[in-house]
């Protein structure tokens, strides 16, 4: 039998601030007291694991937007660590071991997650994926309905995590040529895919182009990335795409002997995802100790430290 596929352990890190605002003013920071993230931590750990035999639960399920929580655990004064569940539903699907799951049902994936109050004020997140899965979206709704009202969510973009010292081995654009005028109506041909990748592990030129013209630019605006994929495709293929025409690129690269997707064009839109060197699974699940170890590491080595300048 052939060896699974294990999904790649990433997290992404955030941070919750208090707004007060006021018409005509800047809004004004409001930090988080000591007080206020005790009784946060208390209603964390106070939340019960997801009984899937309880109605209620399962009705609540089916109709929230939010990522439950549960399992949560003090580990210090300033810190908790626990699980959310990343819900997923609204089609149905064929399972080999159990046959059809209906389109009414709910799939719930479980992640890990942490929160960190900080000396500035701010409350720190992190937040972890599975391959594509994952959800901070949800677990935010959840974490700021449990604290007072006007918190805003900021996410940690670090480019160089993604491309430092990376070797680009292959690049995906999918593009939509748009039509001159906007009645015009979509032509067959209009829309596609193309990849290009390089020769060889030895094909330096592909590594340079790749890299000078696209990495370089990583954290610009998607305009500016753009104009770099157009230029950089009729450089290189005998194809003619406008600069608007890109939808999305990802750069397939090799970063410290690992293969990782960099994100071309929603760089500046999505946190980075920070590996989690772990070689421990559980059913496909990063081991949660290795994982508190691991993400507790790089919330101080890559977000207190650079960010709060300790």
């Amino acid at each position: 039998m052939a060896k699974r596929k294990r999904e790649e352990a990433t997290v992404s890190f955030h941070y919750l601030i208090r707004e007060k605002r006021a018409e005509g003013v800047a809004p004004e920071i409001v930090p988080f007291t000591d007080e206020q993230f005790k009784a946060f931590c208390a209603k964390l750990i106070a939340q019960p694991d997801i009984d899937l035999n309880d109605d209620a639960t399962c009705k609540y399920l089916k109709t929230t937007i939010n990522a439950p929580v549960e399992k949560c655990e003090q580990v210090d004064d300033r810190t908790v660590f626990g699980r959310f569940r990343s819900l997923y539903s609204g089609h149905a699907y064929d399972n080999t071991d159990v046959g059809e799951i209906p389109d009414s049902s709910v799939s719930l994936r479980p992640f890990f997650f942490l929160v960190y109050l900080s000396e500035s004020g701010r409350i720190y997140v992190g937040s972890q994926y599975l391959g594509q899965f994952g959800g901070y979206g949800g677990l935010s709704r959840t974490l700021r309905e449990m604290l007072p009202d006007g918190v805003v969510s900021h996410s940690f973009r670090h480019d160089a995590t993604s491309y430092s010292g990376a070797r680009p081995k292959e690049v995906r654009v999918n593009f939509s040529r748009k039509p001159a005028e906007i009645t015009d109506t979509p032509k067959f041909g209009q829309r596609g895919a193309m990849s290009f990748k390089q020769n060889s592990s030895k094909d330096e030129e592909f590594n340079t182009t790749v890299s000078t013209k696209i990495l370089a630019k990583l954290g610009q605006s998607d305009a500016i990335l753009r104009k770099a994929i157009a230029d950089m495709l009729s450089g290189n293929e005998l194809l003619d795409i406008r600069d608007d025409d890109i939808e999305d690129c990802t750069v397939v690269a090799t970063v410290n002997g690992k293969n990782r997707t960099i994100n071309v064009i929603e760089a500046g839109h999505f946190a980075t995802r920070f590996p989690l060197e772990i070689e421990d699974y559980i059913k496909g699940h990063p081991d949660r100790a290795k994982s508190k170890a691991a993400m507790l590491k790089l919330l101080e080595t890559q977000i207190i430290e650079k960010s709060e300048g300790v």
